[in-house]
């Protein structure tokens, strides 16, 4: 399957991205360029990804869109 090519945000995580000084770029970055990466989440979230100094719980595909990956929570690492 073809990784993603964009990313969209949970109203949560757009919340923690405020909260914790993170740009949606900066997580989007990791996303994108990390996908291959990431791990199985055992939460709500389908994957878990640790890169950039990001850590990112994301659905992929969102749906069945899979073109984009949806971030669901984000802290720093």
């Amino acid at each position: 399957m073809t990784p993603p090519s964009r990313v969209a945000f949970s109203e949560h995580a757009i919340e923690q991205l405020a909260r914790r000084g993170l740009s949606a770029e900066q997580v989007a970055d990791a996303v994108l360029n990390s996908h291959d990466r990431r791990r199985r989440n055992p939460r709500s979230a389908d994957w878990l990804l640790r890169a950039r100094g990001v850590v990112a719980a994301y659905n992929w595909p969102d749906g069945d869109d899979v073109a984009t990956a949806y971030v669901v929570s984000v802290w720093p690492e």
